[in-house]
């Protein structure tokens, strides 16, 4: 997968074909994700099936702030490499930079304050729906669901849609447009004030070991306090607009 042909909003890439419909969240517990080499932690996914996962490996960000456990040891390449204002970190697994197979994509700051409320996972049915409805366009993604990323911290976890419709002509005209590839998005806060998003890259499909393990990770992730994090957050802070 080339990223660079995958970016919509900061990484927001467009589709494959197969859409495997997973639980937003493994049932294994963070300590059983984090298990050590030579062991694996039993994840359900999709229902009837149970997927080995094993996270030997935790990769540390000084830069950004935050742990998470790998499979394996990834080869790390700065989110900047393909989008001059991404930061962030692309943790592949396989591939390589130009044409990436498996990899996981950490963003920080990837959404704004007021798009996941503190009261995400205690809203009404109607509040919750509301809520999603607003990220999904947001953000472009589909089957959104708020998920509970540790404890009493909620996230929202979709996908990339499989066709986009645009007016690429600039007439007013929307044409559907198919997407080479799809990904899996979670946006989630940081126990420090972080607004991240993981994304996961599994291509040519997305696979139930791929989900399965990136599902378990997302309960290792964890943010600390960075000096060099901090600075990025108030150089980013941008004035607000005047109303009209």
């Amino acid at each position: 997968m080339k990223i660079k042909n995958a970016l919509i909003k900061g990484f927001m890439a467009a589709v494959m074909g197969a859409f495997l419909m997973v639980p937003a969240m493994s049932s294994v517990s963070a300590e059983n994700a984090a298990a050590p080499a030579g062991q694996t932690a039993a994840t359900e996914a999709n229902g009837d099936n149970v997927v080995q996962v094993s996270l030997p490996y935790k990769y540390t960000s000084t830069r950004f702030g935050y742990t998470i456990m790998c499979p394996t040891t990834p080869n790390v390449v700065p989110a900047s490499f393909f989008d001059e204002e991404a930061k962030g970190d692309v943790l592949i697994f396989e591939g390589d930079i130009n044409d990436i197979k498996k990899a996981w994509v950490v963003l920080i700051n990837a959404y704004e304050d007021a798009d996941i409320p503190a009261n995400a996972g205690t809203a009404s049915d109607a509040e919750r729906k509301a809520i999603l409805d607003k990220f999904s366009d947001k953000y472009i993604l589909v089957n959104t669901r708020v998920v509970e990323v540790a404890e009493n911290t909620f996230g929202i976890y979709g996908y990339t849609p499989k066709e986009l419709k645009v007016d690429a002509k600039g007439d007013g005209n929307l044409e559907t447009i198919k997407a080479e590839s799809q990904m899996v998005k979670t946006y989630m806060p940081g126990e420090f004030g972080g607004h991240f998003m993981i994304s996961l890259i599994d291509n040519p499909e997305i696979t139930m070991p791929g989900v399965a393990t990136y599902n378990a990770a997302l309960t290792t992730f964890k943010q600390w306090p960075t000096s060099e994090y901090q600075q990025f957050l108030e150089l980013s802070k941008l004035p607000k607009k005047k109303k009209n």
